[in-house]
């Protein structure tokens, strides 16, 4: 008899074999303040993947201005993010929050 795990729904189909490759979170980082930046894993090269949770949601307490959120790329093992410019000192704010980041 063979071992292994496996999952199957109430209809008998296989939800999850011990062959599918599962997202796993790596770690977590705050960032914010219009501050750009990176992390480096070698777990990446498999398959990686960010998600950003904000600090606060847009729309919520702006009387004027923009938010300007970070911009994610993912490219061999290192994972970067960076700010565009304000548009106006006066009334934008740079969007701060959770990045989760993680591998296949």
């Amino acid at each position: 008899m063979s071992a292994g795990l496996q999952i199957w729904d109430a209809s008998g189909n296989i939800v999850l074999d011990a062959t599918y490759r599962i997202m796993r979170i790596i770690g977590t980082r705050s960032i914010g303040g219009g501050v750009g930046g990176s992390v480096v894993d070698d777990a990446f090269t498999q398959g990686g993947w960010v998600s950003f949770q904000p600090g606060v949601m847009v729309g919520e307490g702006y009387l004027s201005g923009g938010v300007i959120v970070p911009r994610f790329s993912l490219s061999g093992n290192t994972v970067s993010w960076s700010y565009a410019a304000k548009n106006s000192t006066q009334y934008d704010i740079y969007q701060d929050g959770i990045l989760y980041y993680g591998a296949f």
